[in-house]
């Protein structure tokens, strides 16, 4: 069944679609009187809808079902310095919401590249992708976050950097569900010094050097299969 994505889905029994949604039903798809479909907020509401009027611009559908899921266990929380080429985390956000992210932060650090970010881009690619790889909840995405604040706020996790020193795997964190990757230019010592202030651990992503989306990619999956 096809799965359309509703931030605000109405608690009535029929409702009206709205004209973009309505177009891409009923025009693109061709969905007819009497098909049905899976309409998701990305906060975990799943419900079944029937279309009883298939207009191209008020299409309107009838619920069959509503169903609630909780997301399980901690989720991986990823916390990343944006690189200066946008379309390279559009790339990573679209990997890391099939992999299973559940949260995003960006963070604006002593050597970002860049220092402003709009997440409306972003953001349409994080449901384009939750829809592609049927998840039920959206990936949640944080405006740019000063480090040291992002840091003190949410203590514990690991930090992958390029300086010389122990590093755990990301196997052996005390808690691999947060995992803070620098910008190009590689966290500052100040920086790495704040984090291990706060319970954050030195961590490796492999033997490899890898680029910023890379990183962030790589940490996602070692993270949600440690």
């Amino acid at each position: 069944m096809r799965r359309f994505f509703l931030l605000q889905i109405p608690d009535s029994e029929v409702f009206q679609l709205p004209e973009e949604e309505s177009k891409h039903i009923v025009r693109v798809l061709r969905h007819e009187n009497g098909d049905r479909f899976l309409l998701l907020n990305g906060l975990g509401l799943i419900v079944t809808a029937e279309i009883v009027d298939a207009h191209p611009k008020k299409c309107q559908v009838k619920v069959i079902s509503r169903e609630v899921k909780n997301r399980s266990g901690n989720g991986f929380h990823l916390a990343i310095a944006p690189t200066k080429n946008l379309d390279r985390m559009e790339w990573m956000v679209e990997k890391i919401v099939e992999i299973g992210a559940s949260k995003l932060t960006f963070l604006n650090c002593e050597r970002s590249e860049r220092v402003q970010l709009k997440l409306d881009r972003l953001q349409r690619v994080a449901i384009s992708a939750m829809k592609q790889a049927q998840h039920d909840f959206l990936l949640e995405m944080e405006e740019l976050q000063n480090f040291s604040d992002f840091v003190a706020d949410n203590p514990n996790g690991g930090l992958a950097h390029c300086m010389e020193g122990a590093k755990k795997s990301v196997n052996e964190l005390n808690y691999p569900f947060r995992i803070l990757i620098g910008p190009e230019g590689d966290f500052s010592e100040s920086e790495l010094k704040w984090a291990l202030k706060h319970g954050y651990e030195a961590v490796h992503l492999g033997e490899s050097r890898l680029r910023t989306e890379t990183a962030g990619i790589v940490a996602c999956v070692l993270a949600l299969n440690s």
